[in-house]
């Protein structure tokens, strides 16, 4: 049996190593892209407030909006992230049965 898996886990090897170095920079990429995201929170929360307090609330409504897609594109990435991650150990865990 492990004679018929032999010339899949050969191919499965460099398809892991091509995998993790992909997910190592996703997720380098992505924890400095969170930061910059937070600023930006930050600048869009400051936004926030002030159109709240002018009563401009048409433009509040949508700087929020803003910031709710902001925060969605955040965790998708991080779904991604995860995903990759679940992928290799799939594929580690293949390799080494």
């Amino acid at each position: 049996m492990w004679l018929i898996k032999l010339p899949f886990k050969i191919i499965a090897l460099p398809i892991m190593a091509i995998v993790a170095v992909l997910s190592l920079f996703y997720s380098l990429a992505l924890h400095l892209s969170s930061l910059i995201v937070g600023l930006a929170f930050l600048l869009l929360g400051f936004c926030i407030l002030s159109l709240l307090v002018q009563q401009m609330w048409a433009l509040a409504a949508i700087v929020f909006g803003v910031a709710v897609l902001a925060f969605l594109t955040v965790m998708l990435a991080e779904m991604v992230s995860l995903g990759l991650e679940v992928l290799v150990g799939k594929l580690s865990k293949f390799i080494f049965s």
